[in-house]
Order: structure tokens, then sequence, then C-alpha cells
């Protein structure tokens, strides 16, 4: 089971990665309408890291960073897909796939949360509607 803690740093570490994926995208990102809602998804993800952030230290947990095999993964992979083709298509398609897996991951965090915290669970939730709407702002691009 999930502790608060655990919950905190899963919502950190799925932001994280999500700010650093629309990084690694963002200067093949010529058409500005799409350009703009990669912008607008990276804002989003820095307040859900920052409100983890806050509520995991008021609550005393421990901060784990993002692991470097899964950055180093996620940086490879990224280069590899956008060195082929890094048309606006392809990359949404990628931020799709990314959110996708950021999703399932969430929700298998929230099945294993034993926590009783509703600001937390609260939290979490935000960010599986924030992916899901993510996804959906991609798909005309596709």
């Amino acid at each position: 089971m999930l502790s608060n803690t655990d919950l905190l740093n899963h919502i950190r570490q799925t932001t994280e990665m999500g700010r650093d994926g629309i990084d690694m995208v963002m200067e093949y990102a010529e058409y500005k309408p799409f350009r703009d809602a990669l912008q607008d998804q990276k804002a989003e993800y820095s307040k859900l890291y920052r409100a983890a952030d806050t509520m995991l230290r008021v609550r005393g947990g421990e901060p784990q960073e993002l692991s470097a095999i899964a950055r180093l993964s996620s940086e490879l992979s990224s280069s590899m897909k956008t060195m082929r083709d890094h048309s606006t298509s392809k990359i949404a398609e990628m931020m799709i796939q990314g959110n996708t897996r950021g999703m399932t991951k969430s929700l298998q965090c929230l099945d294993q949360y034993s926590g009783e915290d509703k600001e937390v669970k609260a939290l979490a939730e935000k960010l599986l509607r924030t992916e899901e709407a993510n996804i959906e702002q991609m798909k005309p691009f596709l």
C-alpha cells in the first residue's frame, strides 16, 4: 500500500517527467498553436509539481528525485523518435503516449493508496484529469 509520501512523490516525479518531455521536444514545435498547447501543459505540470512538493514537505515527507535511469531512458527515447520524425503529428503522438503511461501509473498508485488524506488524493485525481485533458488537447495535432 502507498502512503501519502509515496503518492506525493509519484505526483512530483510524474509531473517532472512531463515537464522534461515537453522541454525535449519544444525545439521542434514550430507550429504556434501546438507550441502554445505544450507550454500550457508544462505550466500545469509545474503547478502540480509545486503543490505536491509543498504538501510533501508540510507532511514531513522526504522528496525522492526522478531516477537518473528513468530520465536518461526518456531522453534517449525522445531523441531517437524525434530524429526520425519531428513533425507536429509525431510529437503529439509521443505526448499522448507519455500521458497515457502517466495515467496508467497514476491509476495504479491511487488504487494502492492507503492514506486518508483528502488533499493528497484530490491532487492525485487532479493529475489524472490533467493527463486526460492533455491527451484531448493533443488529438487535433495528430
